[in-house]
């Protein structure tokens, strides 16, 4: 019975989601900018929000230090290597060009100091220095970096080094909407999330402090990201962000300048969040479960958080929602608990799957309880 009445109070969101009300406030045009690609993620419901070019294979810089992190964080985080490993820098690492923290060959640093020299300063030195050692030499490191891509389906990516320097004339290369996406994976790992919002990092070894050159992290909920720049990739940087619970990530490729490469990707993200609007709030009733076990028979099922979306013209507010509500749930449920999703399709294809909640909490009955409630429910069902 509880699965049939959660199938009426879904065919009833249907109808009364078609359209919903735009929150207060006006919604203002997406900026015009002068970088070659962009794009604008919602790394919680995955989709892009807005984009130029977003898909177009490009050399992106020092950014594809992103992925060097994730693949190393992993094996730290899966216990392969660890943060206190000491790594002896070869002569190859130490003479790579580009951003550097001046290593020599033979100079020795933990795994942890390359991680955080890598992110923080794009040491190109540091990043060829911590993949030699784990996979034993730039090149090796590159397949576990490809194949890292290939889990994540992020198929308009290919890495042949470490560090972003060599060009996609050397099959070297991404998107920018792949690179929103490896981002948003990246920061599922607890270290890398601890790594790119630090501001600083003091490096035992050269016995100095060095900073995140990341240029918005002092702005509003930026958690960080990845600044790049070379001749043929242009000025890079993407970032990722939270504001009112909700992350989305800026990525700016092929930009002038440094300059130009940073506002750009500031404004991206003020027009995204000045544009964001709930369109479900938590406060509102998705369905209404019947648990006869309970102490408290009937639970009120809510959205876990607000459904807020980046609104860019009327068709942003239009979407269908249906519940699907677990199966054969049973006493005592906890406030919090999920008993179920919302299943949201918007009107531009994007289909999201929202957490249904319980409001209340119901306690088990005892048996004489449980069995006048299921008396109380069936005799209810009757007189319908």
């Amino acid at each position: 019975m509880r699965s049939w009445q959660g199938a009426v109070l879904a065919a009833v969101a249907v109808l009364c989601w078609v359209g919903a009300p735009l929150a207060a406030g006006s919604v203002s045009a997406p900026p015009e900018l002068s970088a070659i690609a962009y794009a604008v993620y919602d790394a919680d419901y995955d989709y892009l929000v807005l984009e130029k070019n977003a898909h177009q294979r490009r050399s992106i810089a020092s950014i594809t230090k992103v992925m060097t992190l994730l693949v190393a964080a992993e094996l730290v985080e899966a216990g392969k290597i660890g943060l206190g490993d000491e790594v002896t820098v070869s002569a190859r690492a130490a003479s790579r060009e580009g951003t550097q923290i001046n290593l020599k060959a033979g100079d020795r640093l933990t795994v942890e100091e390359l991680l955080y020299a890598s992110a923080l300063q794009s040491a190109n030195d540091a990043a060829v220095a911590l993949a030699e050692y784990v996979a034993g030499s730039e090149a090796e490191f590159a397949k576990l970096m490809n194949a890292k891509a290939q889990e994540l389906g992020l198929r308009d990516t290919h890495y042949v080094d470490c560090t972003g320097l060599l060009s996609m004339s050397s099959n070297n290369y991404s998107t920018a909407s792949d690179q929103a996406r490896l981002l948003a994976a990246a920061l599922n790992s607890q270290l890398v999330r601890e790594i790119l919002r630090a501001p600083d990092y003091f490096l035992k070894s050269q016995n100095r402090k060095i900073t995140n050159s990341h240029p918005l992290l002092d702005s509003p909920g930026v958690e960080g990201g990845k600044t790049g720049a070379t001749t043929p990739a242009g000025h890079t940087l993407i970032t990722s962000c939270v504001r009112h619970g909700r992350r989305l990530i800026a990525v700016v490729l092929g930009a002038r300048t440094r300059e130009i490469r940073n506002s750009e990707n500031e404004a991206l993200l003020e027009w995204a969040f000045g544009n964001l609007r709930t369109l479900i709030s938590t406060e509102e009733v998705q369905a209404r479960l019947i648990v006869p076990d309970g102490v408290h028979h009937q639970v009120d099922a809510v959205l876990a958080r607000e459904f807020s979306v980046v609104v860019r013209d009327d068709q942003d507010r239009e979407f269908t929602a249906e519940v699907e509500l677990k199966p054969k749930l049973r006493a005592p449920i906890d406030a919090g608990d999920k008993v179920g999703e919302l299943v949201v399709r918007r009107a531009d294809g994007v289909t999201v799957r929202l957490d249904l909640v319980a409001r209340q909490s119901t306690g088990l009955a005892t048996w004489l309880r449980r069995l006048f409630n299921h008396l109380r429910h069936f005799f209810g069902r009757l007189g319908e």
